[in-house]
């Protein structure tokens, strides 16, 4: 595992964009890795602006991307049938297992997931 890389939930990115100073400073400086289940979740939100399209793209650029496969479709269907996370939770945990890259997130939720290295990081405000 290599100890300046992490997998950003979606909430975390959303938080880090908003300059909170919890996340901002937790995540700054270090190698980033994204789930395409994320990128799906910040693009296709509803209410997105063409400058938040324009500046999440631009973010997006500079993170290690990880792309959907057969090893993370298998252990998906392992964490979703074994904790009953919803889909793109449990898509987001398989990612972060297969490739030993530790998760964090706003989300309580993956606490339950006993195989996954979770960081539990809340903003500040």
């Amino acid at each position: 595992m290599n100890k300046d890389l992490i997998l950003l939930d979606t909430n975390i990115i959303i938080y880090a964009l908003k300059n909170d100073p919890n996340i901002y400073s937790f995540v700054d400086k270090k190698r980033l890795a994204i789930s395409f289940v994320t990128e799906i979740e910040l693009l296709g939100w509803k209410g997105i602006t063409a400058s938040d399209r324009e500046l999440l793209n631009e973010f997006l650029k500079q993170c290690l991307y990880i792309d959907y496969n057969y090893q993370i479709k298998q252990r998906t269907i392992s964490i979703k049938s074994s904790y009953a996370l919803k889909l793109a939770d449990a898509f987001i945990a398989a990612s972060s297992i297969e490739f030993d890259i530790p998760l964090v997130s706003a989300d309580k939720v993956f606490d339950k997931v006993t195989e996954l290295n979770f960081i539990h990081l809340l903003p500040s405000t």
